[in-house]
Parts: structure tokens; sequence; C-alpha cells
């Protein structure tokens, strides 16, 4: 599973955020009291999790097995309609050009080159999913 650096990001700042207001309290309270770190996640930011997270299991089933019901289908629609032609998930994975060349040594080397730049297509599958799931999680 990968994780985007953004949200790293969002989480180191959180983290820095709570470490700074720690110290802060900290410097005020002479009790000598030791303070725990503890993150607290906005409902925006929890929102937006599972957003997220609903999008990327929507985009895994779409490419695995293509458009399963009436949801899946409009947002591949959408897709489509955007880059003007019709999107084949089970040719996006292998769309590569396999050729062979001839090494120094007489030897046989199978190589590859992408014709399509699928991984295009599912950031922008990823992008309408979290549209369509914030629309969704509204009504």
């Amino acid at each position: 599973m990968e994780i985007p650096t953004y949200q790293i990001h969002k989480v180191m700042r959180v983290y820095t955020k709570q470490l700074t207001q720690s110290k802060l309290l900290e410097r005020s309270n002479t009790s000598g009291s030791t303070s725990m770190d503890q993150i607290s996640i906005s409902t925006e930011g929890k929102r937006q999790a599972i957003i997220d997270q609903v999008a990327a299991d929507i985009v895994d089933r779409i490419t695995s097995f293509g458009p399963r019901d009436e949801f899946d289908q409009e947002i591949v629609d959408k897709l489509e309609s955007e880059i003007g032609r019709k999107v084949d998930f089970n040719k996006a994975k292998k769309s590569e050009f396999v050729f062979n060349t001839i090494d120094k040594e007489n030897g046989k080397k199978t190589s590859t080159i992408p014709v399509d730049d699928s991984r295009f297509l599912i950031n922008r599958l990823e992008d309408l999913a979290k549209e369509a799931v914030d629309r969704n999680m509204e009504s």
C-alpha cells in the first residue's frame, strides 16, 4: 500500500503543532507534571480520510474487475467523456510494447516500453471517485 506524501505531511504538521503547544503548556505549568503526546484529528480531517479510503477501494475495484454497479459506471463514464475514448481497464494494466534486442555477447534481452500512460488515467479515476464519494456523503 502506498501512502501519498501529502498525507504524511499533514500528519507531521499536526504532530509538530501539538508538540509545540505541548512545550508551551509545559513552560507555563510550573508543577512539573509530564504530558502525553496526543493527536486529535478534526472532523473535516476524519471525513477526508474516509473519502480517501472509500475512493481508493472504488478505484481498486474498478481497475481490477471493471465497473460493477451504477455508481462505478457513472465514474467511468465521466472519465471516458473527459478523455474522449473508451477505457478498457484490463488492457490499461498491460499496455506495453514488448521488444527484444541483441546485446554485445549475442544474448537476447527483452524490454518493454509503456504505450499509454495509464497512471494518468488511474489518478484521474481516483479524483473522480473522491468527488463522487464526497457528493454521496453530503446527501
